[in-house]
Protein backbone atom coordinates (compact mmCIF):
# COMPACT_ATOMS: atom_id res chain seq x y z
CA UNK A 1 0.00 0.00 0.00
CA UNK A 2 2.84 2.45 0.90
CA UNK A 3 4.53 2.09 -2.69
CA UNK A 4 1.15 2.52 -4.24
CA UNK A 5 0.53 5.81 -2.39
CA UNK A 6 4.92 6.75 -2.80
CA UNK A 7 4.70 6.12 -6.73
CA UNK A 8 1.05 8.37 -6.85
CA UNK A 9 2.69 10.90 -5.20
CA UNK A 10 5.20 10.58 -7.46
CA UNK A 11 3.45 10.29 -10.84
CA UNK A 12 1.12 13.55 -9.23
CA UNK A 13 4.67 15.72 -8.79
CA UNK A 14 5.43 14.82 -12.44
CA UNK A 15 2.23 15.58 -14.29
CA UNK A 16 2.54 18.78 -11.95
CA UNK A 17 5.96 19.72 -13.72
CA UNK A 18 5.08 19.33 -16.86
CA UNK A 19 1.82 20.49 -16.98
CA UNK A 20 2.43 23.99 -19.23
CA UNK A 21 1.37 27.29 -17.01
CA UNK A 22 -0.93 29.35 -18.28
CA UNK A 23 0.45 32.44 -19.64
CA UNK A 24 0.08 35.88 -18.07
CA UNK A 25 -1.87 37.42 -20.43
CA UNK A 26 -2.09 40.93 -18.88
CA UNK A 27 1.18 42.61 -20.01
CA UNK A 28 3.19 40.06 -22.58
CA UNK A 29 2.59 38.80 -25.94
CA UNK A 30 3.73 35.56 -27.28
CA UNK A 31 6.41 35.97 -29.78
CA UNK A 32 4.98 34.73 -33.20
CA UNK A 33 6.53 34.81 -36.31
CA UNK A 34 5.93 38.05 -38.21
CA UNK A 35 3.86 38.02 -41.87
CA UNK A 36 5.49 38.78 -45.13
CA UNK A 37 3.58 42.33 -45.04
CA UNK A 38 5.00 42.93 -41.54
CA UNK A 39 8.53 42.36 -41.91
CA UNK A 40 10.26 45.16 -43.57
CA UNK A 41 13.34 45.30 -45.79
CA UNK A 42 15.52 47.15 -43.62
CA UNK A 43 18.33 46.16 -40.73
CA UNK A 44 16.80 45.35 -37.77
CA UNK A 45 19.99 45.72 -35.73
CA UNK A 46 21.02 43.54 -32.68
CA UNK A 47 17.17 42.79 -31.87
CA UNK A 48 15.36 39.83 -32.09
CA UNK A 49 13.20 39.21 -34.89
CA UNK A 50 11.34 35.69 -36.23
CA UNK A 51 10.47 35.88 -40.03
CA UNK A 52 10.39 34.09 -43.12
CA UNK A 53 14.03 34.14 -44.78
CA UNK A 54 12.85 32.99 -47.93
CA UNK A 55 10.26 35.44 -48.70
CA UNK A 56 12.63 38.90 -47.39
CA UNK A 57 15.32 37.12 -49.90
CA UNK A 58 13.11 36.78 -52.65
CA UNK A 59 10.91 40.64 -52.40
CA UNK A 60 14.78 42.10 -51.75
CA UNK A 61 15.78 44.24 -55.03
CA UNK A 62 18.64 45.75 -53.95
CA UNK A 63 22.22 44.74 -54.48
CA UNK A 64 22.95 44.36 -51.46
CA UNK A 65 20.65 44.90 -48.05
CA UNK A 66 22.20 44.78 -44.56
CA UNK A 67 18.97 42.67 -43.18
CA UNK A 68 20.42 41.89 -39.42
CA UNK A 69 23.52 43.19 -37.66
CA UNK A 70 24.78 41.83 -34.78
CA UNK A 71 27.66 42.05 -32.35
CA UNK A 72 29.39 39.34 -33.83
CA UNK A 73 27.13 38.10 -36.93
CA UNK A 74 25.22 39.96 -39.91
CA UNK A 75 23.05 39.03 -42.66
CA UNK A 76 22.84 40.60 -45.53
CA UNK A 77 20.33 40.17 -48.47
CA UNK A 78 21.70 40.14 -52.01
CA UNK A 79 20.24 40.12 -55.95
CA UNK A 80 23.01 39.80 -58.73
CA UNK A 81 21.21 40.86 -62.33
CA UNK A 82 22.12 37.84 -65.56
CA UNK A 83 25.73 38.38 -65.80
CA UNK A 84 26.76 40.18 -62.69
CA UNK A 85 28.43 39.50 -60.22
CA UNK A 86 29.98 39.92 -56.57
CA UNK A 87 33.49 41.14 -57.48
CA UNK A 88 36.31 39.52 -56.38
CA UNK A 89 36.99 39.92 -52.57
CA UNK A 90 39.01 38.53 -49.81
CA UNK A 91 37.97 38.83 -46.27
CA UNK A 92 40.36 37.93 -43.97
CA UNK A 93 38.70 38.48 -40.10
CA UNK A 94 35.34 37.11 -41.52
CA UNK A 95 34.10 33.54 -42.28
CA UNK A 96 30.55 33.59 -44.35
CA UNK A 97 28.00 31.74 -45.30
CA UNK A 98 25.61 32.49 -48.64
CA UNK A 99 22.43 30.15 -49.51
CA UNK A 100 20.87 30.75 -52.67
CA UNK A 101 16.86 31.13 -52.91
CA UNK A 102 16.46 31.48 -56.46
CA UNK A 103 18.51 31.62 -59.84
CA UNK A 104 21.61 29.88 -60.92
CA UNK A 105 25.64 30.65 -60.94
CA UNK A 106 29.13 29.91 -60.18
CA UNK A 107 31.42 30.44 -57.12
CA UNK A 108 35.13 30.75 -57.40
CA UNK A 109 37.32 30.46 -54.74
CA UNK A 110 41.24 30.35 -54.08
CA UNK A 111 44.32 30.80 -52.24
CA UNK A 112 45.65 33.56 -54.63
CA UNK A 113 43.17 36.42 -56.72
CA UNK A 114 45.45 34.97 -59.78
CA UNK A 115 44.69 31.05 -58.47
CA UNK A 116 40.65 30.40 -58.27
CA UNK A 117 41.10 26.68 -58.53
CA UNK A 118 37.61 26.15 -56.63
CA UNK A 119 35.07 26.43 -58.83
CA UNK A 120 31.80 24.86 -58.47
CA UNK A 121 28.34 25.66 -60.44
CA UNK A 122 25.23 26.74 -57.61
CA UNK A 123 21.48 27.40 -57.85
CA UNK A 124 18.32 27.29 -55.62
CA UNK A 125 18.91 25.59 -52.22
CA UNK A 126 22.53 25.56 -52.66
CA UNK A 127 25.24 26.58 -49.40
CA UNK A 128 28.19 27.59 -49.96
CA UNK A 129 30.69 28.52 -47.04
CA UNK A 130 33.71 31.02 -47.22
CA UNK A 131 36.41 30.88 -44.70
CA UNK A 132 38.16 34.01 -43.91
CA UNK A 133 41.03 34.82 -46.04
CA UNK A 134 39.70 33.00 -48.86
CA UNK A 135 39.77 35.16 -52.21
CA UNK A 136 36.37 34.50 -53.66
CA UNK A 137 33.61 35.49 -56.19
CA UNK A 138 29.72 34.62 -57.09
CA UNK A 139 28.10 34.77 -60.53
CA UNK A 140 24.85 34.94 -61.63
CA UNK A 141 25.36 32.45 -65.11
CA UNK A 142 21.39 32.09 -65.74
CA UNK A 143 18.88 34.36 -67.51
CA UNK A 144 17.18 35.55 -63.99
CA UNK A 145 17.90 37.18 -60.96
CA UNK A 146 20.36 35.42 -59.00
CA UNK A 147 18.96 35.79 -55.02
CA UNK A 148 20.55 35.00 -51.62
CA UNK A 149 21.69 35.65 -48.69
CA UNK A 150 24.78 35.76 -47.11
CA UNK A 151 25.91 35.48 -43.36
CA UNK A 152 28.92 37.08 -42.00
CA UNK A 153 30.76 36.23 -38.38
CA UNK A 154 31.75 38.93 -37.53
CA UNK A 155 29.84 41.61 -39.33
CA UNK A 156 31.53 42.80 -42.71
CA UNK A 157 29.12 46.00 -43.54
CA UNK A 158 27.79 48.84 -41.62
CA UNK A 159 24.44 48.53 -39.73
CA UNK A 160 22.33 49.74 -42.53
CA UNK A 161 23.74 49.34 -45.51
CA UNK A 162 22.13 49.55 -48.26
CA UNK A 163 23.38 49.37 -52.05
CA UNK A 164 21.14 49.61 -54.39
CA UNK A 165 23.04 48.67 -57.57
CA UNK A 166 26.79 46.59 -57.99
CA UNK A 167 28.45 49.72 -59.01
CA UNK A 168 27.31 51.05 -55.66
CA UNK A 169 28.27 48.00 -53.55
CA UNK A 170 31.96 47.89 -55.62
CA UNK A 171 32.68 51.95 -54.62
CA UNK A 172 31.86 50.78 -50.76
CA UNK A 173 34.28 47.92 -51.31
CA UNK A 174 36.68 49.72 -52.28
CA UNK A 175 36.08 52.74 -49.55
CA UNK A 176 36.87 50.05 -46.41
Amino acid sequence: MKKKILLLGVLAIGLVACTPKKADTTDEQPLTPLTAAQTVIKDHGAEPIVFDIEDVTDRNENFRTAFWTGTHLQMTLMVLQPGEDIGLELHTQTDQFIRVEAGEGVVYMGDTEENLDFEQPIKEDFAVFIPANKWHNLKNTGDEPLKLYSIYAPAEHEHGTIHKTREEGLQHDHDH
